[in-house]
């Protein structure tokens, strides 16, 4: 297990969308927000706007590492991330639609997966984040407590912006 976690603090996004420039640029794709591996999503809402960082969770049961038909996806036994061989990615898209979170994404410019790889223990997305909205802080630093009411808190976004208006 990581040390540490990539935590994402969905009520401080302003959608400035720093991180995902940073990280198309750090890993040699352009500044283009399109090949990140880190999204920014926004929902709205009938008073507001919610941006949300959307990020692999690192699943303990990776159902995009287990459903791979090559073992292209493993997860790196330092950082937690899922790191996937571009040697051996087919580009099926199979963990592109089983992922839970949307995390998965294929370039198909080159035919390959890529997943959120932590940018090897520094993220920089984290780093660069004016808002606090991305910390990779120490595991024991997060609280399970913090985290179900930030989950809660989207969950309950989620059930309003999905009522239909009349």
């Amino acid at each position: 297990m990581a040390d540490y976690e990539l935590v994402l603090n969905y009520d401080k996004c302003t959608g400035c969308r720093i991180c995902e420039t940073a990280c198309s640029v750090h890993h040699g794709l352009g500044a283009n927000p399109e090949r990140a591996m880190i999204r920014i999503v926004k929902l709205e809402g009938e008073a507001d706007v919610v941006s949300i960082p959307v990020n692999c969770m690192r699943c303990e049961d990776a159902p995009c590492e287990a459903i791979c038909p090559v073992g292209a996806i493993s997860t790196n036994p330092t950082t937690g991330a899922r790191q996937v061989d571009k040697e051996k990615c087919i580009g099926c898209s199979a963990c592109v639609y089983i992922c839970p979170f949307g995390a998965a994404l294929l370039d198909r410019s080159v035919g390959n997966v890529f997943i959120c790889d932590l940018c090897d223990g520094d993220p920089l997305c984290a780093r660069l984040c004016p808002f606090g909205a991305l910390q990779y802080i120490r595991s024991d630093e997060v609280s399970a407590k913090l985290k179900r009411a930030r989950a809660d808190k989207l969950l309950d976004f989620l059930k309003l912006s999905s009522v239909p208006s009349e």
